[in-house]
């Protein structure tokens, strides 16, 4: 069995979910940001910001899921997935604290978007300092 943990595997696992959530956000914004508790209003509001910020994460997510190749060097790819996923978990928790989201979903973002961050930078980490 490969090693899941290994960088290149972490690379196309991760860059594959961050091509299907930034895929969601781009495709259907309003009921993305609804998702995270947002009122109708404001998710219709903010959807260009929305659209904006997946199509980051659809780019960060294909370089990093073609990275995670066998001759990809995966580590800026999930380097910047982590810092990408580590201010999505600050900025959502705030926007939770604030009560500018709200909901299960925007606190199991959280979780997610921390534990995505710190699985990253270990990957990030381990491709950085080893020879592909």
């Amino acid at each position: 069995m490969k090693d899941v943990l290994a960088p290149h595997s972490l690379a196309r696992s991760i860059g594959l979910g961050r091509l299907l959530a930034g895929g969601g956000f781009l495709l259907a914004p309003v009921a993305s940001t609804r998702a995270l508790g947002l009122d109708t209003a404001t998710a219709k509001r903010v959807s260009f910001l929305a659209q904006m910020m997946a199509a980051r994460d659809v780019v960060i997510g294909a370089g990093t899921a073609a990275s995670g190749r066998g001759t990809g060097r995966p580590g800026a790819w999930l380097l910047a997935g982590a810092v990408a996923d580590a201010t999505d978990a600050v900025v959502i928790a705030g926007a939770l604290k604030a009560g500018r989201a709200r909901g299960p979903v925007a606190a199991g973002v959280v979780g997610i978007a921390a534990v995505a961050a710190g699985v990253a930078a270990v990957g990030a980490l381990g491709a950085l300092r080893r020879p592909n």
